[in-house]
């Protein structure tokens, strides 16, 4: 049958009680079964519940996404060449999501939230200013 390639229930106590916590994490404990429906757990199904434990995880946070761009082709600190710059956060989509962010879900956040949060990169320019 496709998608009943199933987890006989000792390996899969043997690798949830395995000492390695990666691996033990990678196979839970199953929840006791008390219907008839089947004595084992398909891979589909396991790899379902797995997927729908991640959304949940995925759903209560924020997500913050950093895209590393090549200020210039030579890699020299100080050389900023702007076509690019302009042209590597056109092609990753930057622009783009940018707009659609501006367009749909605009951040705002105070001048005073973002000194305070990014503040640290620039000290010098938090000088002339007052929190």
């Amino acid at each position: 049958d496709k998608n009943k390639d199933y987890v006989v229930a000792e390996h899969q106590a043997l690798l949830c009680a395995s000492k390695c916590t990666f691996v033990a994490n990678l196979f839970p404990p199953l929840p006791e079964e008390t219907s008839k429906q089947s004595k084992f757990s398909s891979i589909g199904s396991q790899f379902k519940q797995q997927l729908q434990s991640l959304m949940e995880t995925l759903s209560t946070t924020e997500p913050h996404y950093i895209r590393c761009v090549k200020p210039n082709t030579v890699l020299q600190p100080g050389i900023f060449e702007n076509f690019n710059v302009l042209n590597q956060l056109r092609c990753g989509g930057v622009l783009e999501a940018i707009r659609i962010s501006c367009a749909g879900y605009p951040t705002k956040r105070t001048f005073e939230e973002f000194l305070d949060r990014f503040g640290m990169l620039a000290p010098d320019v938090l000088d002339g200013y007052i929190l």
